[in-house]
Formats: C-alpha cells, structure tokens, sequence
C-alpha cells in the first residue's frame, strides 16, 4: 500500500477520470486523499476517498467560469485559449502549491498523481522551496499538444510532392507555441514571483515533461503518433465513471431495444448551458429519421427550447457505460472523456466543437476515420442528418471504430498508472 495524493483543478471535465483513477487506485489498496476544490467533496466522500480542499482563489466554480469578465467577448481559439489556461490553471498554481506542501508536510512519504493542468507541483520542481512528493505522475485528459517532428496539435501539416513535412510541423509547432506565449510569460512571472530559479518550458510540452512520468488517457490509433515522444509518456487507454448505485432507467429505457439504430447527442457537462449549440439542431436534423435519439442534457430537461420530436427521448443524465453499448452514432461537441467512452464501445463519432481542445479531437477522428469533424457550432440541422446517414452506412468507419475498440480493451489505465507511480 502507498499513501498517494490524487489533485486536480476544479473543473469537472478534468477532474472526473482522476476521481475514477482514486476509486480503481482504493480498490487496489492504496491510501488515497483527494486534493480539489470543495464543492466536489460530496463526491470525493461518497466514494469512500478522503477529501482536501483547495485554499482561496483556486477554489473557484467551474461553473461560472464563462461568466468571467472579458472572456465572452474573446474568439475561440487561442486569445480564448489563452485566458482560459491563464485564470484556470497558471494563477491558481501558488495555492495550489501552498495545498500540496500542507499535505506533504503532514506526511512527506507520499506520491502524487495529477490533472497535468494541476500545476501545484511544479514550483518546487523548478527551485522553489519546499517539500517534493516521492514521486509525481500527471495525468493528461486532454489530447496531447506536444510538440513533435511527426504532428501538431490539430494532426501532421498536409505537404506537396517535395516538401520536408519535418520542417513544416516543426514550423506549425512554433507558431502556435508562438500563440500561447500570454500563458507562457504570465506562467513564468508567477514562478519568478514565487522564488523559482528555473524557467518553465513551453507551456504544452512542459505539463507533460516536467513531472517524473505522464499517463496520456487515450490510445494509439486515436492519438497522433509521434516517434520523438518522450519516454516518460505512456498512452494509457480511458478512465470510463462507474454510475451512481442508485441511478434507474428512465420509463422510455425499453425503447432502445436494437428495433431501430440509437443516435446519442450530448453537449457533455460543462459546455451545455445553450443547448441551441448542438443538441437541439440534432433533434431538428434527425426528427425525420428513422432512427432513436437519446440527448443526454447534462442538465436540467427544462433547458431544451424546442419541442421535443416524436423520435426523441432526452434525460439529464443516463451514464454512457450503459447507454453506449445500445448506440450507434455518438453526437457531441468534442468533449475528449465522452469520445473515448464512445470509440471504447464501438460507435462511431460526429463532431461539432470549436472551443477548448474540442477541435483537436475532432481532428483526430477525422484523421483515423473514425467519424465526421463537421468542423462548425452550431451545425445546421441538415448537416447533421446527412452526417448520421453516412456513419449509417459506412462500413469503412464502422470497421475503424470496431478496431480501436479493441485497442481500448487491452489497456487498463489504472493498472498502468499504478505502475508509473512506482517507477
């Protein structure tokens, strides 16, 4: 048994698949704390997992995040990404450190084993004062941005005949490194601030290379590859929620009875507060299809604004590991936890996201053939139904989906975590 300290951000995308790694690590014996902020501390302490809150200002509610001052009026892509990784993950890092040297000061004999966006331990790893855990493993739940010879962000630069397609990743890379630089330098000012006598490096590619080891939740296939990855990375497969012991199926559960295809349509738990986004252009789109929807809200069923279509069926939440296997196409805007979940069951994916890393995912199955980027939000309703005709029909994707979802069934994340945390 290890004592091991499992932190992260308090933002519920980040945060779940690290609150399933602590349950899966409990499982296996170890003593587990749960570092977050506290309004997650009912569920923290309903799995049986001791609970820390974050201090002050790294505190906050993911929830209002999109009503900070000045982030509306931000485009999508990197000015908006740049604020969000700013207020979410670089100014929140003194008291994040400030938590995790009380914690390590009670017990020094102790692992940790964070969101790589929890940045509470970089600080002493960079010369700052204070105690370091025995041993760090970050684990990322985004798609990785790492700079490589072989890809960017968003997938391999496209080349003509003759051009060195090293040169032009190396060329995007550093463009859009050169993008996130306000993170970057407002990173470093806050290290500086702090006492710290190393520099960060930049921003994508530290989060995954400073700490001792990084678990990736993804897996080759879906990942683009990068031959020049480091060794200290491992791509680990996905960390699926166990449901609440006390969930039921709704009354319409027996519908989704394989008589006609099931189309699930999400805006995940974050990115759903206009459901005009995506979830109710699907319902519109595929109304007169032949098909079962099922539109997993995220929210309160009040929230939707149009009528509900005969072929419909919506809930504030079913959990994906019982509604996935009954489905055939997955609708999302690009969330990576929901993806995953999805190509793991064999269904294939349709994208529509332009915030966060949603573009990136949908690159990436776009990339594989593993579904449709409609690289748009809101889609049109008729783009949405002629994408779920072709994901209908497609034997193609449907034979990519199947195979990686084999990929996924070989790995055990939190077996291989473990293994990381213990070198």
């Amino acid at each position: 048994m290890s004592k091991i300290i499992v932190a992260a951000p308090p933002i519920t995308g980040e945060l779940a698949p690290l609150l399933e790694l602590a349950r899966g690590l409990a499982g296996r014996g170890h003593d587990i704390t749960v570092l977050t902020g506290s309004r997650f501390r009912a569920a923290v302490e309903g799995r049986g997992l001791a609970f820390s809150p974050l201090p002050g200002d790294a505190d906050f509610d993911d929830r209002l995040f999109g009503d900070r001052p000045g982030r509306a009026e931000l485009a999508p892509g990197p000015e908006q990404l740049n604020f969000d990784w700013v207020h979410a993950f670089v100014d929140p890092m003194p008291e994040q450190h400030a938590a995790l040297q009380d914690l390590l000061a009670e017990d020094p004999d102790q692992y940790l084993v964070c969101n790589a966006l929890f940045l509470g331990a970089v600080p002493t790893a960079l010369g700052v004062p204070g105690r370091r855990p025995r041993r760090w493993v970050a684990v990322s739940a985004v798609p990785l941005a790492l700079s490589s010879d072989d890809t960017t962000f968003f997938g391999p630069v496209p080349v003509g005949p003759g051009e060195d397609r090293k040169a032009a990743n190396r060329a995007a890379n550093a463009g859009f490194m050169q993008a996130m630089q306000p993170t970057q330098d407002r990173l470093n000012e806050v290290l500086r601030e702090m006492g710290a006598t190393e520099t960060f490096p930049p921003f994508v590619d530290g989060i995954i290379t400073v700490p001792d080891a990084t678990a990736a939740l993804t897996v080759p296939g879906f990942e683009f590859e990068r031959s020049d990855a480091p060794e200290s990375l491992r791509l680990v497969g996905n960390l699926t929620p166990q449901r609440d012991a006390d969930w039921r199926p709704p009354a319409w559960w027996s519908d989704l009875d394989g008589s006609r295809p099931v189309v699930v349509v999400t805006q995940g738990t974050m990115a759903n507060r206009d459901l005009s986004q995506l979830v109710e252009p699907a319902l519109a789109g595929l109304a007169d299809l032949d098909v079962t929807v099922v539109a997993a809200l995220g929210r309160e069923v009040e929230a939707l604004t149009v009528p509900l279509p005969a072929n419909a069926r919506v809930a504030d939440f079913v959990p994906f590991d019982v509604l996935l296997p009954r489905a055939d196409v997955y609708i999302t805007n690009g969330g990576a936890g929901g993806i995953h979940q999805a190509l793991a069951a064999g269904v294939p994916v349709i994208a529509a996201g332009l915030t966060e890393d949603k573009p990136a995912n949908a690159a990436r199955v776009a990339h594989h053939g593993l579904g449709i980027d409609l690289r748009t939000a809101p889609p049109t309703p008729e783009a949405v139904a002629d994408a779920t005709r072709l994901l209908l029909k497609d034997a193609g994707i449907r034979e990519n989906v199947q195979r990686l979802a084999q990929v996924h069934a070989a790995h055990d994340a939190v077996a291989e975590i473990e293994e990381l945390v213990h070198g």
